[in-house]
Order: C-alpha cells, then sequence, then structure tokens
C-alpha cells in the first residue's frame, strides 16, 4: 500500500503562497484602498468616508497559487482571488444609509480607470482585474452599531460578517492541525477540474472550506486525513446535500440554490476523487498511485512518486539502517 504523505506534503508546499507573494497581494490593496480613499475624499468629502478590512481565504492562509493560464496573445495570467472588504460604518445616532446601487456605484467608480482592465459589477462586489490576472473583489458593508449588513444588488442589504467566519475558521484549526492543508488541497483540486471541464461549476473555496472543517477527519499523516476527510464529507452529502454557513447569517443552506444537475456533478466528482484517492493507497508502486493523481485529479503539480514499491523502499530504509549502525569492539580492545 502506497502512502503518499510525502508528496501531498510537497503538494501543499507547491500551491501555498509564499511570503514575497503574499507581500505582492498585500501591496496591491494597499494602493488600491490608497486610490478608494482619494477619490472619496475629492469627490463626496460630506459623506461617510470607507475603511476597509481583508477576509476570506487570505486571513485565513488558504490561499493558493492557481494553476498558470494564458491569455490569447499567449500571456500567462495569474489568477489569484482576493477579498477587500470596503465598509461605511455609521456614527453613533446617525442614519445615512444610502441605496444599494448609490454605493455600488460610487467604488465602481473609484476603481473604473485604476487598471487597464475593465472592473465588472457582481451582486455583491465589484471586482478590479490586473493585467496580470489577479483581481481583487470590493464587496460593500454598512455598519450601524454591530450590526454590519452587505449591498448584496439582487437580494438587498443582507447581514453579513465575514470577520466572524475566518475568526472562526483559524480558531478550529487550532483543533484541527491538517485542515488548512487539506483545504488548500481541496481548492487546488477544484482548480484543476475546473480547468479541465468548464462547463462544471464545482462550490466555491469558501463552500469547501466549511465542508472541509465541518467534516474533518485527523490521522496521522495528511495522505490519510485528506482522503477520510473527502470521504467523511461525500458521506453527509449523500444523507442531506447542504452547507450550513456557521456565522452570519447562521445557519443559512449556501448550497440552497443549486440545481440538480450541480448538485449531482459535484457529488460525481467528489465520488471520483475519493475512488481515486482509495486506489492510490491500494497501489504498491508509488510512482503508479501518484499518476493517478495526478492524471484525473490534481494536475502536473502534483509530484511523482518513486518507481518501486513499499517493500523496496522499507528494505533500502533498513539497509541504510543497518549500514550506519557502529559494530561494537571487543571487550578490552
Amino acid at each position: 500500500m502506497a502512502t503518499l504523505n510525502k508528496e501531498f506534503i510537497e503538494f501543499d508546499k507547491e500551491i501555498k503562497l509564499n511570503e514575497n507573494k503574499k507581500l505582492d497581494l498585500k501591496t496591491s490593496k494597499k494602493n488600491i484602498r490608497k486610490n478608494i480613499q482619494k477619490w472619496f475624499n475629492e469627490n463626496k468629502p460630506n459623506e461617510i468616508q470607507p475603511k476597509f478590512h481583508g477576509q476570506g481565504s487570505f486571513e485565513m492562509n488558504t490561499g493558493n497559487n492557481p494553476i498558470i493560464e494564458y491569455d490569447n496573445e499567449g500571456n500567462k495570467i495569474y489568477k489569484y482571488d482576493l477579498d477587500y472588504g470596503v465598509y461605511f460604518i455609521e456614527k453613533e445616532g446617525e442614519d445615512n444609509k444610502k441605496n444599494i446601487d448609490t454605493w455600488h456605484d460610487w467604488v465602481y467608480q473609484s476603481v473604473e480607470n485604476y487598471t487597464s482592465q475593465k472592473s465588472i459589477r457582481k451582486n455583491t462586489c465589484i471586482r478590479v482585474i490586473f493585467a496580470d490576472g489577479h483581481h481583487i473583489d470590493l464587496p460593500i458593508y454598512y455598519k450601524l452599531g454591530d450590526v454590519i449588513e452587505i449591498a448584496h444588488r439582487s437580494k438587498g442589504w443582507c447581514l453579513s460578517d465575514p470577520k466572524l467566519f475566518y475568526e472562526w475558521f483559524n480558531d478550529e484549526k487550532k483543533k484541527k492541525n491538517r485542515l488548512e492543508s487539506i483545504v488548500r488541497c481541496l481548492k487546488a483540486w477544484k482548480n484543476f477540474r475546473d480547468l479541465n471541464n468548464t462547463n462544471l461549476k464545482l462550490p466555491s473555496g469558501f463552500e469547501l472550506t466549511i465542508l472541509a472543517t465541518n467534516n474533518y477527519v485527523d490521522k496521522d499523516n495528511l495522505d490519510d486525513s485528506f482522503r477520510e476527510t473527502v470521504r467523511a464529507i461525500l458521506v453527509e452529502l449523500m444523507r442531506k446535500f447542504e452547507c450550513l454557513r456557521p456565522t452570519t447569517p447562521k445557519a443559512e443552506n449556501v448550497f440552497e440554490s443549486y440545481s440538480q444537475t450541480r448538485k449531482n456533478d459535484f457529488l460525481n466528482v467528489l465520488e471520483s476523487l475519493l475512488s481515486d484517492c482509495d486506489r492510490a493507497k491500494e497501489e504498491k508502486n508509488y510512482k503508479k498511485a501518484t499518476e493517478r493523481l495526478r492524471d484525473f485529479q490534481f494536475g502536473y503539480r502534483f509530484p511523482f512518486g518513486n518507481d518501486e514499491d513499499e517493500e523496496t523502499q522499507s528494505n533500502k530504509l533498513y539497509s541504510a539502517l543497518g549500514s550506519s549502525m557502529i559494530t561494537p569492539k571487543p571487550y578490552g580492545y
């Protein structure tokens, strides 16, 4: 049986953001914040001035290096995804809440010409796209006292506090020491499967994070913990297809809008992932085991194992240990 703990650890290291990339992305957020603040100060000086707060995977250390893509001219595209909340915080005793479209329009205008790419108006945010492919989503919030609402263009004002979510996750991972890595691996799996089948619409990183946290299985290595967590997720979704938000608005089923086709697609690819993880575990040859995961689930970034079986590796280990032993000299030598 092939235990691929070393390969999973190498894979996680490959997809995880390094400190230099984190610094680059932080700088990108800092610069766009300054641009928005300048626009509001010059164009809306008598209105509530925006405040900013990071959210999403960047605050949970589950951000991934995406698979490199290419534009029509063959240039490399790096689709890093950042979330940066724009908050309009009301003074106590006042009420300057605007129409949702008004604040969306203002934030859009503040970044409209920030890059050479056209910004996108989404229901939940304004998306700013950069020439290298990364983007920053700017969800808009109104805070009055302890109540925080997101400006959703189709649903209206909705209770939301992203800070509570990443605090929840960061508390959970203290008790589940492989959770961070499992979430990154699931998101890398989604990245590969989405690119290989554009008709698929797999759950978001946010949804995968909830599923992994709620169904986490602790094992002695990352290989086993990942596989058994996937199994637990599948068993739970087969029992009841739902994913409940753990924070505001608490117990909201974020899968509620899924069509039956989308449900079936997710269950099918999740079952495929588990099946290949099981087959890789049962395979005696490490190279064959990793080839299956590379070809069908994770792509080229998942490392090749050695072209040998478990018994060969064990024999090499015993041989190395034996040769390193010091032969005792005869008594009294």
